[in-house]
Formats: C-alpha cells, sequence, structure tokens
C-alpha cells in the first residue's frame, strides 16, 4: 500500500486533515458530527501540527458536513425509496458507515477517488461494516474515463442520485467543472440532486493555508446560478455562514450550492 502521509500528496493530506477534525469534533461536548472512524484514517497528526498550530482547527468543514448530512442526505434519504449517492472525490469520508438515515429504503454509495485513496481506506476499515451498499471505484476525476467506470460498476440513470461534491470544485480547473457538471447532468434523471461548495474569487487569490492554497478559482454569488445553469443543474446557493451553527466559516468566503438537475424537455 503507498503511503499518504507526505504533505506534497496534496489531495491525500487534505483528507486526513479534514478526517483530523472529524475526529476532534467527535471529542467536543456537544459535537455536529460524530465520526467513530476518523481518528483512524487521519492518523498520527502530530508532527504537522507541532510546525501548523494555527491550522488545528477547521469549523468550516465540520459545518459543511452536518449541512449537508442534516439539511439535505436526512430528507433525500427519507423521501427516496431507492436512490444512489454518488461521493465525488470522496477522501475519508465515512457515511456509508456511520450515516443512520442510510439504513432506511434502498441506497447505494459510489466513492469516487484516486486509487491510493482508495487502497489507503480500504485498509483501515476493511473490518468494518457498510450500512448500506458501497462501491468504491479508483480514478482521476479530471481525466473522462471516471464515468465509464462508474457506469460499468452497476450506476443506474434510471434511479435518482444525489451528487456530493463537497470540497471539490474549486481543486479543479474551472473547464474540468464545466464539463463534470454537464456530464453527470446527462447521466441521471431529473429528479437527481446535487451540492457543491464554491469559494469567492478573492478566497483562491490569497494562496494561505493547507486548503486555499490550492484553490484554482472561484465565483461571486451572484454568478453561481447561471454558472450552474449553463451546465444543466437548477440551484440556489448560499453563504456558509448562513448556517454556521455558531461556529467561524470565515468571512462569506465559501458558499453551498444545492439543486436539482433541470428538465431538458
Amino acid at each position: 500500500m503507498r503511503n499518504i502521509d507526505a504533505e506534497n500528496n496534496v489531495i491525500s493530506f487534505t483528507a486526513r486533515l479534514i478526517a483530523y477534525y472529524r475526529a476532534q469534533e467527535s471529542k467536543c461536548d456537544s459535537p455536529l458530527i460524530v465520526d467513530p472512524f476518523a481518528e483512524r484514517l487521519a492518523g498520527d497528526m502530530t508532527a504537522y501540527f507541532d510546525k501548523h498550530r494555527h491550522f488545528s482547527q477547521n469549523d468550516y468543514a465540520i459545518v459543511r458536513a452536518y449541512y449537508i448530512e442534516e439539511n439535505l442526505l436526512r430528507s433525500w434519504c427519507n423521501t427516496q425509496a431507492k436512490s444512489q449517492i454518488v461521493l465525488l472525490g470522496a477522501g475519508l469520508d465515512t457515511r456509508a458507515y456511520r450515516y443512520k438515515p442510510l439504513q432506511k429504503g434502498l441506497h447505494t454509495i459510489f466513492e469516487i477517488d484516486f486509487p491510493i485513496m482508495n487502497q489507503y481506506k480500504e485498509k483501515i476499515l476493511e473490518d468494518e461494516q457498510p450500512l448500506c451498499s458501497l462501491i468504491r471505484i479508483s480514478a482521476d476525476i479530471s481525466k473522462q474515463d471516471w464515468a465509464s467506470k462508474l457506469i460499468t460498476s452497476e450506476f443506474s440513470s434510471e434511479i435518482p442520485t444525489f451528487w456530493v461534491l463537497e470540497g471539490l470544485v474549486y481543486y479543479l480547473e474551472q473547464k474540468v467543472v464545466v464539463c463534470l457538471l454537464k456530464e453527470i447532468a446527462q447521466m441521471c434523471t431529473e429528479k437527481s440532486q446535487i451540492f457543491a461548495d464554491i469559494c469567492v474569487p478573492i478566497l483562491a487569490e490569497l494562496n494561505f493555508g493547507p486548503f486555499a492554497k490550492h484553490f484554482k478559482w472561484g465565483l461571486n454569488k451572484i454568478d453561481v446560478s447561471s454558472f450552474f445553469s449553463k451546465a444543466g443543474w437548477n440551484v440556489s446557493c448560499s453563504f456558509a455562514d448562513d448556517f454556521d451553527q455558531g461556529r467561524d466559516v470565515g468571512q462569506r468566503g465559501l458558499i453551498f450550492v444545492h439543486g436539482e438537475r433541470a428538465n431538458t424537455k
């Protein structure tokens, strides 16, 4: 199994950081997220935080996860008798193992990420039992073959699908994101939904911190709906601050986007 500890492995290391934040949140007196697997997945981060103490907390990642689970996926799982949930750039996500609403109805989670990520995750969680059908697909989302791999891995265009692009789109080139949004719109039914988070342009220009220094682009809130509409999605958006649960999620720099596949008839 390849090592994902190196900080120069950007995607993998940031995934470990997110798992670390979930692990720390789980230890709080009143946690928004409880993830019993996060600490194992994060591994020993002592050396990193000895050098970067000011990055030891990230409320945004926790608030975002809470928003997705409580505002979006809970209703989705309760109303869809059968569905698919596709995590694009799944990282070290553990919802398939811990998110109880998945037990209602017939849901399949597809986790798509790099081979190194899937190998690491499978090793750590090899003795755990998911709460629903779980299919992992090893692919580079910035390349074209991820969609064909998904289709040949039991994905159905006839089953309502919830696409989760959590902490993803600002790491990809904008033109890649446009193609990605168009492709997933073409792959699913009109009842399908999407979540993504977007940063504002100034945040992408800051080049600071373990996450934002890798952001490639951003959108002003006023332009978000039009951007997604051109790619086949009818969405609404809000600043993360509107759902901050009393936490510090930045100064209106990050935007939650949610909507449905556009009616193409």
